[in-house]
C-alpha cells in the first residue's frame, strides 16, 4: 500500500480551488451543503465558509474497517437533520474512494427530493463508482489526512504489515507529538 499524506496548508489551498471551481462551474448557486461524516466534516465547515452558505447538514455513512478494508455494503448510520426539499444542495465528502458511500448517500438523498444535487471531493480515485461533479486530485494512494493522523497511525501499529513512517509521509513532528500523548501507538513512527 502507498501512502500519501497531504498538510493543513495543501488541504486549505486544494478547498480554495475547489470552491473556486465550484463558483465558476455551478450555473445555480447551492444552498444547502451535506457533510459526510467523518472524512467531510472540515471540508463541509471550510467550504460553508468559503462560499458563504449557512445551510449545512452531517450524514454519516460507514463503509471502511480498517485501512483498506471494507464491509460488506455501505450503512448510513445518522440521517440529516431537517429539509432539503427543493434546495440546491452539494454533497462533500474529502475522497470518492470506492464511490459505494456515495451512491448509498446519493440513493437516500434524493428521496428527500432536493431541486438538484452534485457531489464534490477534494481527491478521487480512478476506480470510484461515483464521479464527483467538482474535484481538485486524482490519486491511487491511501490518503492520510491531517484530521486522521492519530487514528492512522494506531491503525497502522497493528497492523501485520509493516510500514515505516517515511513510508506514510507524516510529518515526523506529528508523529512525536502523538506518541508522547499515548503509548497505544506502539513502536509505529519511534525512531523512524
Amino acid at each position: 500500500m502507498k501512502f500519501i499524506a497531504p498538510t493543513w496548508d495543501e488541504i486549505y489551498t486544494k478547498s480554495v480551488s475547489l470552491a473556486g471551481k465550484l463558483r465558476r462551474e455551478e450555473r445555480i448557486p447551492f444552498n444547502c451543503l451535506i457533510g459526510v461524516s467523518r472524512g467531510g466534516l472540515v471540508l463541509a465547515r471550510i467550504l460553508s465558509d468559503l462560499m458563504d452558505i449557512q445551510d449545512v447538514h452531517i450524514i454519516k455513512c460507514e463503509y471502511y474497517s480498517d485501512m483498506g478494508e471494507t464491509n460488506r455494503k455501505p450503512n448510513i448510520t445518522q440521517k440529516i437533520q431537517g429539509n432539503i426539499t427543493g434546495k440546491v444542495v452539494l454533497i462533500v465528502d474529502d475522497v470518492a474512494d470506492t464511490g459505494e458511500s456515495l451512491v448509498e448517500i446519493k440513493k437516500y438523498l434524493e428521496s428527500k427530493k432536493p431541486k438538484e444535487m452534485k457531489v464534490a471531493t477534494l481527491y478521487i480515485k480512478p476506480w470510484s463508482k461515483v464521479l464527483p461533479d467538482f474535484y481538485i486530485s486524482k490519486t491511487r494512494e491511501w490518503i492520510i489526512f491531517p484530521w486522521e493522523l492519530y487514528e492512522s497511525m494506531k491503525l497502522l501499529s497493528t497492523r501485520k504489515i509493516k510500514t515505516s513512517l517515511d513510508e506514510t509521509h507524516i510529518p515526523p513532528k506529528y508523529a512525536k507529538m502523538l506518541h508522547r500523548m499515548d503509548v497505544k501507538l506502539g513502536h509505529f513512527g519511534k525512531n523512524d
